[in-house]
């Protein structure tokens, strides 16, 4: 298998801290592309994913998939253990709504305060609205908030165990401080949840 990724970019990190909690990383052949100089919309990349979005997974037999999600999805069952989308119909689909309320509340606060307000990503924005970065600072600190309380009522994300909710918000924290925002700090259960995660396999080097 080929991981087509991009080191620091949210989408493509989720999926090898994926593979580094599963212990995999080293089963999966992974090509670096430079987001921020346009690797991923040349030629040779758009023959693997059409839409120049990273990352994608080929697979031996030429199968390519995209978004990280599905990816994860299909390397949880190459790798089942440690079970990291859930055990049972319930724990899946806890896991997948807390996935999503991370992803929707506070990773796309965060891209939007990103995307238009800061100068290097004018490589990836164009046409940078700094009345939309505004709003998206804003709202990711009331997401922050929200997470906050959720985990002053669980050790982890999704619940009493650590599961890809925990790698999902984890990403998005990191994602913040392009903007230099440590969103944990001043935050007493995100700071305990986080200095957790910071002995993690995910944060070791490649």
């Amino acid at each position: 298998m080929k991981l087509y990724s991009a080191k620091g970019a949210p989408n493509p990190d989720r999926v090898t801290f994926f593979l580094k909690e599963k212990g995999a990383l080293d089963q999966v052949e992974i090509i670096e592309l430079a987001l921020m100089e346009g690797e991923h919309k040349k030629p040779d990349y758009r023959a693997v994913n059409e839409l120049a979005r990273i990352p994608s997974l080929e697979l031996d037999d030429g199968t390519v998939l995209g978004e990280s999600r599905a990816i994860c999805t299909y390397l949880e069952s190459v790798f089942p253990e440690p079970n990291l989308l859930g055990a049972t119909p319930l724990e899946r689909a806890q896991i997948e709504m807390w996935d999503r309320r991370v992803e929707l509340m506070l990773m796309m606060s965060i891209a939007g305060w990103f995307r238009h307000g800061h100068p290097r990503a004018v490589a990836l924005e164009p046409v940078q609205c700094k009345e939309w970065s505004e709003l998206s600072a804003g709202a990711t600190q009331k997401a922050a908030d929200y997470f906050d309380k959720v985990l002053g009522l669980t050790e982890y994300v999704a619940g009493d165990r650590f599961t890809n909710s925990d790698i999902q918000l984890f990403i998005s924290l990191n994602f913040a401080r392009y903007m230099q925002a440590k969103l944990w700090e001043g935050r007493e259960n995100l700071t305990r949840w986080y200095e957790l995660m910071l002995t993690r396999p995910m944060v070791q080097a490649d």
